[in-house]
């Protein structure tokens, strides 16, 4: 098994397996709900700054050192574009991943 790893929106890494020959089904679903919905609370932790259980986009631009790449993937994870980045969004994104 390969580890992948992508960027999440603060900087903090999950960890994607890309799968080799012979890995059970369950592995190749990728990684679970509860697991996704963790790394989102550990971004929530570092970059959540009001508290509110959600990431704005003034929130999530304040990690990026590149303003343009951080534009781009902020409005990546924010998923219907309204603003804030929800962990229903962060999970449905990350999905999106594992599927490509």
């Amino acid at each position: 098994m390969k580890r992948l790893t992508l960027p999440a929106l603060s900087g903090l890494m999950i960890a994607i397996y890309v799968l080799a020959p012979g890995v059970s089904p369950a592995q190749q679903r990728g990684p679970s709900d509860d697991r996704i919905k963790g790394a989102y609370q550990q971004i929530l932790a570092e970059a959540d700054k009001n508290r509110d259980g959600k990431l704005s986009m003034s929130e999530c631009l304040a990690v990026w050192k590149d303003k343009t790449t951080g534009e781009k993937n902020c409005k990546y994870w924010d998923a219907n574009g309204d603003g804030v980045i929800t962990e229903e969004e962060y999970v449905q994104q990350v999905r999106k991943i594992m599927r490509k």
